[in-house]
């Protein structure tokens, strides 16, 4: 017995009438989520719908296991970093009543620093994954690197979270200033930091979280490792374990380095503040000049070896400051106009304190570094409520990228509008608007 194969005319009549179905049902009903593509014009968003909380009941963060996962679910963020997401929601509730539109964000020129983008989920398929596209990317003559940082980081987060299809698709601006200028208007733009007042800024996580090689810090990850190996101590590739060093060994110091030039008012305060004191030392670095920068730049990691550490903003926020933070040492800075990333777990008295907090003209600062030298116990549980914080909790690579898709879930919801990827010409043909991250890269 056999089965009788279809002759050929049957199969190519049921091949047309199959194709003309699929023809009407692709006109008349359009792909899921993606109307759009074919008209500049973005479509009014569908409202996102947040995906189911995940069984993580009993769940904790371990930073030894989950400090490096940049993959941690929606509902492990949340339980992990529940002060991380302040500033983000600070920002949705000012939108509240008034959602962006495309206009809005297309009237924001893309000027020197900026950086304009699509995160695209692709189509309704798990098989799919959220894709970045560069729409605009203007001169950077000293911030390139910068860019390439942050768009490293949110491409990580993006690419390394299983539920990806999940993610919403947007289209923004960030900017790799020290911080958002024209930021008295309503067009939202992404910045490393930001003062109250600035309404319309986004904060992101800064490009320090990757590298920073104008001040010779290297990858976040290994930087981090560096500075546990001095408090905690590590065993070298040849099997030696060298101990690390105990916090009431450290230099019973007040350490800084740094250019005035970023902030006179302020870090020339300091200067004056330390001038003469044995508990000082504190130095100015003129960038410009290389035998200065030999003699005077110290390692971000030896940084951890004094037993208090200076922090100033400059043109605005600090980068180093999140280094400092991963330190089991004292840090201790002027009252901050500018908000960061993790800002939001900062605590400054109490039992719970993990940093000192002084005047911003550094005013108290001699009579507070002279009660924790004479209470160094006091001292020593700020420096381990430091690190139990910051470098093993919010300061992590994984609270990085559970910022990021946060982000990139609320400004979402805080748009009225479905970003479109694809735009019609005069000529009628259609054209991708952005290139793709993994091309642009290749090309910067």
């Amino acid at each position: 017995m056999f089965t009788q194969r279809p002759s050929f005319r049957y199969l190519a009549i049921g091949a047309v009438v199959s194709l003309f179905t699929l023809t009407f049902l692709i006109i008349s009903t359009g792909a899921p989520g993606r109307a759009s593509q074919f008209n500049l014009k973005p479509q009014l968003r569908q409202q996102y719908c947040a995906p189911p909380v995940n069984s993580s009941a009993g769940w904790e963060f371990v930073v030894a296991r989950d400090g490096n996962n940049h993959g941690l679910s929606e509902d492990q963020c949340r339980i992990a970093f529940p002060k991380l997401f302040v500033e983000i929601d600070k920002s949705s509730t000012l939108r509240e009543n008034k959602l962006v539109s495309y206009k809005e964000l297309d009237s924001r020129t893309v000027d020197d620093g900026m950086v304009r983008a699509i995160i695209d989920r692709g189509e309704a398929s798990e098989t799919l994954i959220a894709l970045l596209y560069i729409v605009d990317y203007a001169p950077m003559p000293v911030t390139a690197s910068r860019a390439r940082a942050t768009l490293n980081s949110l491409h990580r987060a993006l690419t390394a979270f299983p539920d990806r299809h999940l993610l919403p698709s947007i289209e923004f601006i960030f900017t790799t200033e020290d911080f958002a200028e024209h930021t008295t208007g309503s067009s939202p733009i992404w910045a490393y930091s930001k003062r109250d007042s600035d309404t319309s800024v986004w904060l992101m996580p800064d490009f320090g979280y990757w590298a920073w090689p104008e001040v010779q810090i290297g990858p976040y990850h290994e930087v981090r490792r560096r500075i546990a190996a001095i408090d905690d101590g590590e065993t070298t590739a040849d099997g030696t374990y060298v101990p690390g060093l105990k916090f009431q060994e450290k230099k019973k110091q007040l350490v800084w380095r740094g250019s005035l030039a970023t902030n006179p008012p302020v870090r020339g305060k300091l200067l004056k503040s330390a001038l003469g004191r044995s508990w000082a030392s504190v130095r100015v670095i003129d960038w410009d000049n290389q035998d200065d920068i030999r003699f005077n730049l110290l390692p971000i990691e030896d940084h951890c070896r004094y037993m208090f550490l200076a922090h100033t903003e400059g043109r605005s926020f600090s980068g180093r400051g999140k280094y400092l933070l991963n330190c089991r040492s004292v840090v201790i800075s002027h009252a901050l106009e500018w908000r960061e990333a993790h800002h939001a777990a900062l605590i400054s008295t109490g039992p719970d304190a993990n940093y000192i907090e002084v005047n911003r003209d550094w005013s108290d600062l001699s009579p507070k570094i002279d009660y924790l030298i004479d209470n160094p116990e006091i001292a020593e549980r700020i420096a381990n409520n430091a690190v139990r914080t910051f470098r093993d909790r919010y300061l992590t690579p994984a609270a990085e990228s559970c910022y990021w898709r946060q982000l990139v879930r609320q400004y979402s919801a805080a748009c009225d509008f479905e970003p479109a990827l694809f735009s019609t010409g005069r000529d009628g043909k259609t054209r991708l608007r952005g290139v793709p991250y993994d091309t642009w890269v290749l090309m910067h």
